[in-house]
């Protein structure tokens, strides 16, 4: 008897039904064609090409830029009983025949691969043997300049076409717009696709942005007035793990969770926060890939995420039961920071691209036509002090020679300057009182790393120089006297990077097919920030309106429920949308145009109401604004 996908479901995944619409998803997968899934956070995209993957024969191939997913999936499949295996950038030669023979002769049904592994010609070559039953592409907004987190390798996707004309594609994605959709069915010449989308409209999920002074303190509000589990959301790995301390010293239960920590401590803790030992996470935007726990009541996040996008899949981790959940966003006085400001010390422009990539190789003593498939290690503190480049800005060079397959960036975090003092705040201000560039050195370490009496902590010297204004060489031999005199414990780094470099030095040359990539990326990170900016600090548009059109989503009431819609809906009286749009329409359909102030007197309305039906009218194309700033009809 022919299995059907609810068999499978039940079988392995022990679920007696589909969540909307992944039935669908998988029938259309089933039926060859060639499928776009919009599922937004929680919606269960893996299902939709695990279980076609079980019920045709031969291998689905899942591209995937997340290794820790695919290495988490391919854990939980084997767990399962389901027989599957991934090809990463560490994968050795020998295990890559072992896994294709698996595949082609052991009955393996998921094979997943890294986009950068298309580059790779004798893979490619090797794959071709292989029978594909579909082709799978994860995180799909990759493949678009347009979308989040743009990898140029995914354009190499369209080989495997080529390879399997017969092989249906479904791309899959949680975060897409209008634009990025097409340029995603564009770059995988997706043929009589089979569109499918979900809203990004969460109606039990309550946003809130709240401009506090103390955030700690408003933490512990929202973790005792509503019930656990939560997860919250810090930036750095140390405060992680001081918070949740001081959460603990308050008899809250809570542990942390950073990308640092080994692979067997993130299961265990992992285990833990599921099983609601402790119900509380601290952690870097390193937790919640993959995870599908339905019953987060909160999640809060203590600084600015770096897009909606992201902001939107973490908060999304809330209310998966589809009961009451909080999604908080705490903003200091002081944040966020202006768009300038963040431009100026995240974006850089082709010059500087340059500067860091010629002073990289002349640093390695990387020659012409040399360095390629070759690893170099070094310290990225010295390099930038050599060159005196601002650190944040360098780093972001190398992020993005990553992402273009120039070289493969990876941190050493084992091996990082580390600083612990061992006599008390009152003796060591008392030892540099004299020297006052010394006491500015040590009142911002006291001030930047809380626990450093406590523990050997991982300190950033580069940081420490920007911060203080003073020389790294200068903050080194700081503590490297402060070091002999017995007032610390001081570990200097030696090396804290290594870059493979996946092309020969040919000067500017090699560079220079990355320079359209580059403003690409600038324009999409300027407007990304200016959406997050937007949404952080407007106080009178509903924030699931903030959302959603960024989605292209049109919401016509407000929630009623966020943050704002709290403050306001006392002060403003409830309008019919709808008989209001109409009202507008009609008096256009008799005046050609008309400005916004025109229209509020000729129509009595009040002007939020009257601005918030424009922008839907605007929205829907059913009206324009010309550049004397006045309405019309289309």
């Amino acid at each position: 008897m022919t299995k059907k996908p609810i068999d499978i479901l039940q079988k392995y995944w022990k679920h007696t039904s589909f969540r909307e619409p992944q039935e669908e998803i998988i029938t259309s997968v089933l039926q060859k064609k060639d499928t776009f899934a919009l599922l937004p956070t929680g919606g269960g995209k893996s299902i939709c090409f695990q279980i076609p993957a079980l019920l045709l024969p031969g291998t689905c191939l899942v591209i995937s830029p997340l290794v820790a997913l695919m290495q988490d999936q391919v854990n939980n499949l084997n767990a399962l009983g389901i027989k599957a295996a991934a090809i990463v950038g560490g994968t050795s030669i020998t295990d890559i025949d072992a896994i294709l023979d698996n595949c082609l002769y052991g009955d393996y049904k998921l094979l997943y691969l890294s986009p950068e592994r298309l580059e790779q010609t004798w893979l490619l070559e090797r794959i071709e043997n292989l029978k594909v039953s579909v082709i799978a592409v994860d995180e799909a907004h990759c493949i678009s300049q347009w979308g989040n987190d743009f990898r140029p390798a995914y354009l190499k996707i369209n080989q495997l076409r080529k390879l399997f004309p017969s092989a249906p594609v479904i791309a899959l994605t949680g975060s897409a717009n209008k634009r990025v959709i097409s340029d995603i069915c564009t770059h995988l010449e997706l043929k009589d696709v089979a569109l499918f989308t979900k809203s990004f409209y969460r109606n039990n999920l309550i946003y809130g942005v709240y401009k506090v002074e103390n955030k700690e303190a408003i933490v512990e509000r929202i973790l005792q007035k509503h019930p656990f589990p939560a997860i919250i959301y810090v930036r750095s790995r140390k405060e992680t793990q001081l918070l949740a301390q001081r959460l603990n010293q308050k008899n809250f239960n809570a542990n942390f969770f950073h990308g640092g920590l080994h692979a067997f401590e993130k299961k265990k803790r992992l285990e833990d926060w599921v099983a609601e030992k402790t119900p509380i996470m601290v952690a870097t935007n390193a937790f919640g890939m993959g995870i599908d726990k339905k019953n987060v009541r909160n999640v809060i996040h203590l600084q600015l995420p770096e897009n909606l996008e992201n902001y939107y899949q973490e908060a999304g981790r809330a209310g998966r039961d589809e009961s009451k959940a909080f999604a908080s966003l705490l903003v200091s006085p002081n944040e966020p920071k202006s768009v300038a400001d963040w431009a100026k010390e995240n974006l850089f422009d082709k010059d500087f691209l340059k500067l860091v990539y010629r002073k990289l190789n002349n640093y390695l003593s990387i020659g012409l036509g040399e360095g390629f498939n070759t690893a170099y290690s070094f310290s990225f503190n010295q390099f930038c002090l050599q060159y005196n480049f601002p650190y944040t800005l360098t780093y972001n060079v190398l992020q993005f020679l990553d992402r273009q397959g120039i070289c493969k960036l990876t941190p050493n975090s084992n091996n990082k300057t580390q600083l612990q003092f061992i006599v008390s705040s009152s003796e060591l201000l008392d030892y540099v009182y004299d020297n006052e560039r010394q006491e500015q050195v040590l009142l911002q370490i006291i001030r930047h790393y809380p626990g450093i009496h406590e523990y050997n902590t991982p300190i950033n010297l580069a940081y420490l120089s920007e911060q203080t204004g003073e020389p790294l060489l200068f903050i080194q031999e700081c503590l490297q006297h402060w070091h002999q005199e017995a007032l610390c414990l001081f570990t200097p780094e030696e090396h804290d990077l290594e870059l493979t470099f996946l092309e020969a030095w040919e000067e500017d040359k090699t560079i220079y097919r990355t320079f359209p990539f580059l403003e690409q990326q600038n324009k999409l990170k300027l407007d990304q920030y200016q959406a997050i900016y937007f949404y952080a600090q407007n106080d009178d548009i509903c924030k699931n309106k903030i959302i959603l059109r960024y989605f292209d989503e049109t919401l016509e009431q407000d929630c009623g429920s966020c943050s704002t819609c709290l403050q306001t809906q006392q002060k403003k009286p409830q309008v019919n949308i709808s008989q209001v749009k109409e009202r507008v329409v009609q008096h256009l359909q008799h005046e050609q145009a008309a400005s916004a102030l025109e229209l509020e007197t000729a129509l009595n309305l009040a002007l939020p109401d009257l601005l918030l039906v424009l922008q839907i009218l605007l929205e829907q194309q059913k009206i324009k604004l010309n550049n004397k700033n006045q309405y019309s009809l289309v």
